[in-house]
């Protein structure tokens, strides 16, 4: 059919040229299909219900912007009647291949939405609830994203064209991410280290080797007794997730980090022959996390004694290799980070752990 026309995003329309006394005009409409033959059977059974006159009063009234879009709301509505069982849907397909938390949090971001709206696929109802959120920017693009996410997904799952009502809607970051939270200062070490005496000694070490390797805490509370072995030569940890319940934030996060040896020195290797399998056993998993009871627990010690939180320690350790000229690639494979170059990243491969013993060292 020669009135049919394919859009940049792959949808079928049909598109009518005719002429007025004074110029030319175009009426376009989406036929809402990926699929040719059914988008010709809509097209002939459009012109057989609606034909063209080339007069503009006999233009259609269902095309004009206001009722067009209300009757593809209702449409999508139609095809979509039970979005919270959409969102069901979408968290088990994603189940698997994110955590637990992770699931929680879509779950929590979407249905915000859901029960803040009657018109879901309104660009208008979404900025209306993007302009309520409250919190940070990052807070607040955490909710735009997941809701973002759900709706690409239902766009895969129809042939009807469904346009992401949360495009464009993220929120500009007004503080640089080096500023977002503060590092520990070596005045802070120096009083967290004081702070340590009289806590039990589990928890003690889970704060040491944060302050010398500058894992993530949920890496450090997940350890087992055979991720602690010898590479190279040299005494590191190995962060993956081969044991049970083991979780990596990204495939850049597995690798293995070498032991300081201040660690070494206060008897890190004497408390792991005493333990086996999980270095940590007082640790339940909690949304599958291990560091969830122990995050709880330094929360109210860093308040007690005035500290920055513990994933500021992460910091000091960036701040530490980045003051000490140490090349980012060498940075990012201590701190489990994705190098900011395609060459690194696609071509490169890791750099030898006995390399990183000297970065490790500068803590």
């Amino acid at each position: 059919m020669s009135h049919l026309m394919l859009s940049r995003h792959g949808i079928w329309y049909y598109r009518r040229v005719y002429s007025t006394p004074r110029r030319r005009r175009e009426i376009r409409i989406s036929l809402r299909t990926r699929s040719k033959r059914e988008a010709m059977k809509r097209a002939e059974q459009y012109i057989t219900s609606q034909p063209f006159a080339c007069v503009p009063k006999a233009i259609p009234a269902h095309s004009s912007s206001a009722l067009a879009a209300s009757v593809l709301v209702n449409e999508k509505k139609s095809l979509f009647p039970n979005l919270k069982s959409e969102l069901e849907k979408y968290a088990n397909a994603k189940t698997g291949s994110v955590g637990e938390r992770e699931i929680l949090t879509i779950n929590r971001c979407v249905n915000a939405y859901l029960a803040a709206t009657k018109e879901p696929f309104s660009k208008r109802s979404a900025a209306a609830f993007v302009d309520s959120l409250e919190g940070s920017a990052s807070t607040r693009n955490r909710y735009i994203k997941k809701n973002s996410a759900f709706f690409k997904w239902l766009a895969t799952r129809t042939d009807e064209d469904i346009r992401n009502t949360f495009e464009g809607m993220g929120v500009k970051e007004t503080t640089a991410p080096m500023d977002r939270r503060p590092a520990y200062s070596l005045n802070d070490l120096k009083r967290l280290h004081i702070a340590l005496h009289g806590v039990k000694d589990w928890k003690r070490w889970i704060i040491l080797i944060g302050s010398y390797s500058g894992m993530r805490q949920n890496e450090i509370c997940q350890l087992y007794h055979n991720d602690v072995m010898r590479v190279e030569g040299g005494w590191c940890f190995r962060v993956d997730n081969l044991n049970p319940n083991q979780t990596i934030k990204t495939d850049s996060s597995r690798r293995f980090v070498p032991i300081h040896s201040q660690l070494l020195t206060l008897g890190l290797l004497d408390f792991i022959t005493d333990r086996k399998g999980h270095l940590f056993p007082e640790l339940t998993l909690h949304l599958g996390s291990y560091g969830h009871y122990f995050s709880r627990w330094f929360t109210r010690f860093r308040g007690k004694h005035d500290l920055p939180e513990y994933h500021s320690l992460r910091h000091y350790g960036a701040t530490t290799f980045k003051q000490n000229g140490f090349p980012e690639q060498f940075a990012s494979q201590v701190l489990g980070h994705s190098n900011a170059t395609i060459t690194y990243n696609r071509y490169g491969k890791g750099v030898d752990v006995s390399r990183l013993v000297q970065v490790i060292e500068a803590l």
